[in-house]
């Protein structure tokens, strides 16, 4: 498994603008997407940054998402908000822990 962890600086006061945005068209861009595991945005509120890490099964996955004409429209309706240009890590995953996994 890989996440594609995306960090962007935003304007004052946008994380709520994006975060909205984000729940708008998120869904219909990745629901029928082949690997796509799930996605979590984060709001730093003391640095007016955005965190997504979206979970994929391979980056080719996620590559032909992101070269998608739907996805750059989409990125395109953000980038209004962005104080800054986004920054994407593709990661291996190298351990996951849930409350489950931990117990004794």
């Amino acid at each position: 498994m890989f996440a594609v962890v995306t960090q962007v600086d935003l304007k004052p006061g946008a994380g709520p603008l994006v975060a909205a945005l984000f729940e708008e068209t998120n869904p219909p861009l990745v629901r029928d997407q082949p690997g796509w595991l799930g996605a979590e945005m984060l709001l730093d509120q003391d640095s007016d940054a955005v965190i997504v890490i979206a979970r994929w099964r391979d980056p080719a996955a996620y590559k032909a998402l992101a070269d998608s004409p739907e996805f750059r429209e989409t990125m395109q309706r953000f980038s209004e908000h962005f104080a800054g240009p986004p920054r994407v890590r593709v990661c291996k995953t190298g351990a996951t822990m849930t409350p489950q996994s931990v117990k004794r």
